[in-house]
């Protein structure tokens, strides 16, 4: 990457996907995407006060290895990897546009 170039999805990050277990079975999570994003704080910055705060999370519009789009679902949790930090979100929405991405419309979930 050269310094000046500004990325369209300059992050890492992963989504999660909860696989509720069956019997005695424990749910657990299956990672669904793992892949470049970009985030967006959408919540308007209140001081120093610690908040709960929306962001739009973005990742290009991929298929799994069936062919099936990768679209969050409402739950599914995400962790983002930048500068050195990892952010964790939780999806609350999610909308593919025909320009080849997905919005996702999540909740920060960690300070």
């Amino acid at each position: 990457m050269v310094r000046d170039e500004i990325l369209e999805y300059p992050y890492q990050g992963k989504i999660y996907r909860l696989v509720v277990g069956q019997g005695d079975a424990e749910d657990t999570y299956t990672e669904i995407y793992n892949g470049v994003m970009d985030e967006t704080m959408m919540t308007d910055d209140e001081g120093r006060v610690l908040q709960t705060s929306s962001y739009v999370i973005s990742i290009p519009l991929t298929q799994d290895k069936n062919g099936a789009y990768i679209i969050p679902d409402k739950g599914d949790r995400i962790e983002l990897a930048r500068y050195g930090q990892t952010v964790k979100f939780t999806v609350d929405n999610a909308e593919p546009s025909q320009l080849g991405g997905v919005s996702i419309y999540s909740t920060r979930k960690n300070w």
